[in-house]
């Protein structure tokens, strides 16, 4: 499953939540959340790369090896 700024920043309020207990206005921490998990997933969205190795297991070139890069959507 990928990562979407809604999960993330439920998982930052509980967190936050846990760690300083409930906050008086929910609003702004659920505003203040969602800003940091769309920042991250914003920056990992531009900037991963993700490698990837595998056997190819068919055709000419069965049994070699393929490497190959990409991006996190």
């Amino acid at each position: 499953m990928g990562i979407t700024s809604a999960s993330l920043s439920t998982k930052i309020q509980a967190e936050i939540i846990v760690e300083f207990g409930a906050p008086n206005d929910s609003s702004r921490l659920t505003k203040f959340c969602n800003a940091i998990a769309r920042a991250i997933v914003d920056e990992f969205e531009q900037n991963a790369v993700v490698n990837s190795t595998g056997t190819v297991t068919s055709g000419a070139g069965a049994g070699g090896s393929v490497t190959t890069t990409g991006t996190i959507e």
